[in-house]
């Protein structure tokens, strides 16, 4: 039944607000029972409602709600969180998503409190703003009428707030936090470029907001770290890792998609024939802080020229450091495939694989059947037909 009146709202959204419904139309709606999504939530790929709670609401709720977590998906917020507060920032990109439902004069029964001067900034730059201590719950709001201006003083913040009429709510569930999977990522990243296209062509523009949207998707200008964090979370996200519903609720229409507790298993092969020397100080800097922020890890660290050298594992138990006093082991000529042949004669079965080289080397003709990215030096070239690659930049 909710399933129903999912799809039909989506036909009705795409009538209302043609972009951002030709964006849902490509993303699987997911209803579901028990505790797993208390409001709604979304990997990029799908987006899971609660049953209870969307059962609840009536026309205009739920189509807010469907164009809030469709938004979402356009803005990328899955990935762009990485270190910060999970819940701190979700409540600054249900933020970043009101003001353009703003533009787009939509109405809104979940609004915030917010400072208006925060119109067209970033979930980055609202998430300072918030402060380091924003309210608890921003549920236990008591309505009050619209846009009554009021001074918040909830844990010692002093900021001002605007609570609208209605429950303010962050739709996301902090606790619950699906795992953005890069092949989503990709495959979202060209539905909203062709949403956009098809809008473009029908109006003869798109609005500013919009437009810098696009154009920041169609040539993305980010730096190896923000590459190197998407990466990895994409590909494992922490210590929640969502699965597809079970079988056995299907034929009762539930769909209860689970978690299972993680620990991130990784591989870093690098290169010593003398080229990423001066690189590995601020690699290994931005690669522990990575790793000590999702809690248990195992990192196994091989050297290789042209063979194997050494062999280093690390834990949350024994934590890479991010001043690792490195002791570089073998400078021959390069070959790619001995660290791939270790992970396989030693059945470590990483998540990830990172190949930190200047790419000057011999890889392996097919791909193995986990993600493997190749970290390049500033003047690397990537003689990999497989796997993604990015490039160190100083600075």
């Amino acid at each position: 039944m909710v399933l129903k009146s999912l799809e039909q709202d989506r036909q009705k959204l795409l009538l209302r607000q043609p972009f951002i419904g030709m964006v849902l139309m490509n993303l699987e709606l997911v209803p579901t029972s028990g505790d797993c999504v208390k409001t709604a939530c979304t990997d990029g790929a799908r987006i899971m409602f609660s049953i209870p709670f969307y059962a609840k609401l009536n026309l205009e709720e739920r189509l807010f709600v469907l164009a809030h977590e469709a938004w979402h998906c356009v803005l990328m917020h899955g990935l762009r969180c990485q270190t910060r507060n999970q819940r701190r920032f979700n409540i600054a990109a249900d933020l970043e998503i009101h003001f353009i439902l703003q533009k787009e004069k939509m109405k809104e029964p979940f609004v915030l409190p917010h400072k208006t001067e925060w119109d067209g900034l970033s979930a980055e730059e609202i998430y300072e703003r918030l402060g380091h201590k924003p309210p608890r719950d921003y549920r236990n709001y008591v309505p009050r009428r619209e846009s009554e201006h009021i001074r918040g003083k909830e844990n010692g913040e002093g900021f001002d707030q605007h609570v609208y009429a209605g429950s303010a709510t962050s739709l996301e569930d902090a606790e619950s936090q699906p795992i953005w999977n890069q092949d989503a990522v990709e495959r979202l990243r060209r539905f909203v470029i062709q949403a956009a296209q098809v809008m473009e062509r029908a109006q003869g523009h798109l609005p500013a907001y919009l437009q810098g949207i696009v154009e920041r998707l169609r040539k993305p200008q980010l730096s190896w770290r923000e590459l190197l964090r998407q990466f990895v979370t994409s590909c494992y996200g922490g210590s929640r890792r969502w699965l597809p519903p079970s079988r056995r609720y299907l034929t009762k229409k539930l769909y209860l998609p689970s978690y299972r507790s993680d620990k991130l298993n990784a591989v870093l092969a690098i290169d010593t024939s003398g080229s990423t020397t001066d690189d590995l100080p601020q690699f290994f800097a931005e690669l522990s802080s990575l790793l000590n922020s999702f809690g248990k890890y195992e990192l196994t660290v091989i050297q290789c020229d042209r063979e194997i050298q050494h062999v280093e594992t690390f834990t949350d138990a024994r934590r890479l450091p991010r001043n690792y006093e490195w002791v570089s082991h073998g400078h021959g000529g390069t070959c790619f495939k001995p660290p791939f042949e270790y992970v396989k004669a030693h059945n470590l079965k990483p998540a990830i694989f990172i190949y930190l080289t200047d790419g000057d080397g011999n890889a392996p003709e097919k791909a193995p059947k986990y993600p493997v990215l190749w970290v390049l030096t500033q003047d690397g070239q990537n003689r990999a037909k497989w796997g993604r690659a990015i490039r160190l930049k100083h600075g």
